[in-house]
């Protein structure tokens, strides 16, 4: 058998639930099945408008810090699966345990039977017996998908904030010779900035998502104007809304040379993150992040912030996001439930702006 297949046989599966009535079984594991990956391949994830597919699933799912795969089987075929990440966010200047509700997806001649509302229930109370005190769980959920809502409200949350998904592209990118690599001489400045930038933010946890490797940079004389951290998405979109987005997605790719500038059905999309910048009008950011989509061969890149942020603020009203920014559109909710947190803390989550981490997968 492959590697793959030797690691699942070796790893440890722990039964949580099982129903010798139905052949029901609910499992978690820190690492997931060759079905469970065969699953998540083959999702369908976005809204009603705007939908892809995700071409690097492992890669993604490698990026998990300390992941959980729950899954429910039925006689051995496994039907529903929800896969989780624990970490740690600070909240009031604290350290806090929680879980990342990451993604959810059952197989598609199941769907709609309660399996995964059923999985939920057993999920959720492994987090509340283990996340810590104070902890809390949260989840991003894209405002259209019915699925995900429908699992949100069943988890339960005390409170969410809205987050725009940013979209900011160029279609002939251009490099900028003041843009390079960060050097790691340079990171520990870099995230003193990022945390003096975001000392307002609640979820931060600069500590161990800021990762200089990951990281470009625009310098002048020797000075760190601006940085990013930049993770590759891999998508193929199924559906996009509107007349520009049914276009790109349906007329582009027949039109001679343009699919090689722009390939929506083999998309590789930028994730912008721990973006910091000391000029108060974004320009050298925006040259950052325009060089940045240049040196990985992208066109599209993508900023996810909370819409109460002051630094999203001033990264918008700069200047043009570009052309698919006004198609590739819509926002997320973070949603979050808390245990054992005191009255301030629950002020702090639910008044000031909330950070979206690097390390947070999507």
């Amino acid at each position: 058998c492959s590697t793959a297949e030797r690691k699942w046989v070796s790893m440890a599966v722990d039964l949580i639930w099982r129903d010798l009535e139905t052949k029901w079984e609910i499992t978690r594991s820190e690492e997931p099945s060759n079905a469970t990956i065969n699953l998540l391949k083959s999702t369908i994830w976005g809204s009603r408008s705007t939908k892809y597919r995700i071409l690097d699933l492992e890669r993604k799912l490698a990026r998990l810090r300390n992941p959980s795969f729950f899954v429910l089987s039925e006689d051995g075929r496994e039907l529903c699966v929800f896969v989780l990440d624990k970490c740690v966010k600070r909240v009031s200047g604290a350290d806090c345990g929680a879980y990342h509700f990451v993604m959810a997806s059952t197989v598609a001649d199941r769907q709609n039977q309660g399996l995964a509302g059923r999985l939920i229930e057993h999920v959720r109370e492994f987090c509340v017996a283990t996340v810590g005190r104070p902890g809390l769980g949260f989840a991003y959920v894209e405002e259209t998908t019915e699925f995900s809502l429908r699992l949100s409200e069943q988890i339960g949350h005390s409170m969410d904030s809205d987050i725009p998904l940013t979209i900011f592209t160029r279609v002939f990118p251009r490099s900028q010779p003041k843009v390079g690599r960060m050097q790691q001489s340079e990171a520990a400045a870099v995230q003193a900035q990022l945390e003096q930038m975001y000392q307002d933010h609640q979820l931060s946890d600069f500590a161990t998502s800021f990762n200089p490797e990951d990281c470009l940079v625009y310098r002048e004389n020797g000075e760190i104007l601006a940085a990013a951290q930049i993770e590759l998405l891999h998508w193929s979109m199924v559906s996009m809304p509107g007349g520009l987005g049914a276009f790109l997605l349906n007329v582009l790719p027949h039109v001679p040379g343009l699919r090689r500038i722009l390939d929506l059905k083999n998309l590789n999309i930028i994730r912008f993150s721990n973006l910091f910048f000391a000029d108060a009008s974004g320009k050298e950011l925006f040259q950052l992040l325009e060089a940045s989509l240049h040196y990985h061969g992208s066109n599209v890149g993508l900023i996810m912030l909370d819409a109460r942020s002051p630094v999203l603020r001033r990264i918008t009203e700069y200047g043009s996001m570009g052309l698919l920014s006004r198609s590739v559109n819509g926002s997320a909710k973070l949603r979050i439930d808390v245990i054992g947190m005191n009255d301030a803390m629950i002020a702090d989550l639910s008044e000031k702006p909330l950070l979206v981490s690097a390390a947070d997968v999507f």
